[in-house]
């Protein structure tokens, strides 16, 4: 697998999810006390960025829409895996 690491300014984020993020690939967020790892299913970016995500779990099978604005001060790190190359994005402010 080709792995990337990549900081990013928080003003970078949206761009860089818009143009590089894509449905069908695995996600894991890390924000505050927060990890959510899962497949996306949508990104829509109409006022704010939200990645629609099928979380996976044993338990948990549920969809979580997570709105990238409201979270982006307290993102630490974000995991991109899609056709065997894996963006590690950490965000700086």
């Amino acid at each position: 697998m080709n792995t990337k690491h990549i900081t990013l300014k928080e003003k970078e984020l949206i761009p860089f999810i818009s143009e590089n993020f894509r449905e069908e690939a695995l996600l894991e967020i890390s924000y505050n006390r927060v990890f959510i790892p899962g497949k996306i299913l949508f990104i829509t970016h109409e006022d704010d960025m939200i990645i629609t995500v099928q979380l996976k779990g044993q338990l948990l099978n549920q969809t979580v829409d997570i709105n990238i604005n409201n979270i982006i001060k307290e993102v630490v790190e974000i995991r991109h895996t899609y056709n065997d190359e894996e963006l590690i994005l950490t965000i700086i402010d």
